[in-house]
C-alpha cells in the first residue's frame, strides 16, 4: 500500500472509474489505482472533487491535510474506530497514576537510548569529546529516568536529555554552509531545524493513522499531558521514533548533499509564487525561512524510503519495516492496556 503525497499547488484530486487522478489545468499529471493507497496526503493548495472525497471516504482511505510548508491542518475519516471497549479501558488505565509512571518512564528512557545510539555511531567516525561526553550524560539519564517517581519529574529528565542532545547535533554536520546552533520551533528558524519540524509532522502522521487503526483514542496518553486538541498518545508514541526516523534522516540528508543549502529560501529574498496568496501569507516573521517545492518532494521521497526500511524487530524476530513497526508498538500499547503486557518501547542498537 502506497501514500499518495499531492504537493503541485493548483492541482485536484479527481476519480477516473478506479483510479484517483492528479489534475492541473484540467489536464493529468499522476494517477494511482485506489485500491494501491493507504492514505493520502494533501499539502498546500490542493483541492479535492466531490467524487474523489466520496471514494476517499467509501473507501476508508485516510486523507490528511497540510500546509505547503508542512503544519498538520486536519483528516479527513470515514468514521472513527469501532472498538468502545478498548478506548473505554483506554480511560480508565489513564486514571490509574502506577500504569501512567511505568509507561512514561519506558517512553522517555526509550527517547533518549535512541538518542545516545545515534549520537555513538557518528562519534565512532568523528571521536568529538563533547559527543563523548554527552553520550555517557543521557545513559545516566536513561538510568535516572527508570527511577523517577511522578510524570512531573519524568519530563524534567526528557528536557535535560533533549537540551543535551540537540546541544551536540551541531558536531555530526559536516556542511559548513547548513549550520545548527540548537533546537528551535514555531516557527523554525535555520535549514536544520525546518528539516526536523517536516519530519515531526510527517512522522506524527504516521503514528496517528496506526493509533486510528487500532481504535485507539489519539488524543488521551500517559506521559504528554491531555489538552484541548493536543493528540497525547501520539506524541508519547513518537518519541522511541525521533531520533530513529527523523533525525538519523536529516542527518543523513544534509551530510550526503542530498538537501543543500540551495533548497532553502528566505521569504523577503524573492517574490511569492501565484499560489501562495491562496492560502493567508505568511509574514516574515511567521517563517524566516522555508524549503523550496523541490527540496520537500525530496525529504518526502526519502521519508517514505526510510519507513519502507527493513530491521531485525526482536518481538517477533523477524524483519519488518519502519512503518510495520509503528504499527506493531501501537498494538503492544493496546495490549498493555488489556494487562496481557507492559508497555515495551522500541530501543534501536
Amino acid at each position: 500500500m502506497a501514500i499518495l503525497y499531492v504537493t503541485e499547488q493548483g492541482s485536484i484530486l479527481t476519480k477516473q472509474g478506479n483510479r484517483i487522478v492528479v489534475e492541473k489545468a484540467r489536464r493529468p499529471i499522476q494517477w494511482v489505482h485506489g485500491f494501491k493507497i493507504e492514505q493520502v496526503v494533501l499539502m498546500g493548495s490542493v483541492t479535492i472533487s466531490p467524487g474523489a472525497m466520496a471514494y476517499l471516504l467509501e473507501q476508508g482511505i485516510d486523507t490528511v491535510f497540510l500546509s505547503i510548508y508542512g503544519k498538520y491542518r486536519g483528516r479527513l475519516i470515514s468514521q472513527f474506530g469501532k472498538n468502545i471497549d478498548l478506548r473505554r479501558l483506554q480511560f480508565q488505565k489513564l486514571a490509574d497514576s502506577g500504569f501512567c509512571l511505568v509507561t512514561a518512564r519506558s517512553c522517555v528512557r526509550a527517547k533518549i537510548l535512541n538518542c545516545r545510539v545515534l549520537l555513538r555511531r557518528y562519534n565512532q567516525e568523528i571521536q568529538h569529546q563533547a559527543v563523548t561526553d554527552a553520550v555517557h550524560k543521557l545513559r545516566r539519564l536513561a538510568r535516572q529516568a527508570d527511577s523517577c517517581e511522578t510524570v512531573e519529574s519524568l519530563m524534567g529528565i526528557e528536557g535535560a536529555g533533549a537540551a543535551t542532545y540537540f546541544g551536540t547535533l551541531k558536531h555530526l554536520i559536516r556542511v559548513p554552509d547548513i549550520p545548527f546552533d540548537g533546537r528551535n520551533r514555531r516557527p523554525p528558524k535555520d535549514p536544520i531545524n525546518v528539516l526536523l519540524s517536516l519530519g515531526y509532522t510527517l512522522l506524527a502522521n504516521t503514528i496517528q493513522t496506526r493509533v486510528n487503526i487500532a481504535g485507539l483514542d489519539p488524543y488521551a496518553g500517559c506521559l504528554h499531558a491531555m489538552e484541548y486538541g493536543r493528540p497525547s498518545l501520539v506524541l508519547d508514541l513518537m518519541e522511541e521514533f525521533r531520533p530513529i526516523l527523523v533525525d538519523s534522516l536529516v542527518l543523513t540528508l544534509v551530510n550526503k548533499h542530498i538537501i543543500r543549502a540551495s533548497d532553502f529560501y528566505r521569504p523577503e529574498d524573492r517574490e511569492p509564487a501565484a499560489f501562495d496568496f491562496a492560502e493567508e501569507e505568511p509574514s516574515r516573521e511567521d517563517y524566516p525561512i522555508l524549503l523550496t517545492h523541490g527540496g520537500m518532494r525530496k525529504f518526502i521521497t526519502h521519508y517514505e524510503n526510510r519507513l519502507n526500511q527493513k530491521v531485525l524487530y526482536m518481538p517477533r524476530g523477524q524483519r519488518l519495516s519502519y512503518r510495520d513497526i509503528c504499527l506493531e508498538q501501537v498494538r503492544n500499547w493496546a495490549r498493555s492496556l488489556r494487562g496481557e503486557e507492559m508497555y515495551s518501547p522500541f530501543i534501536t542498537r
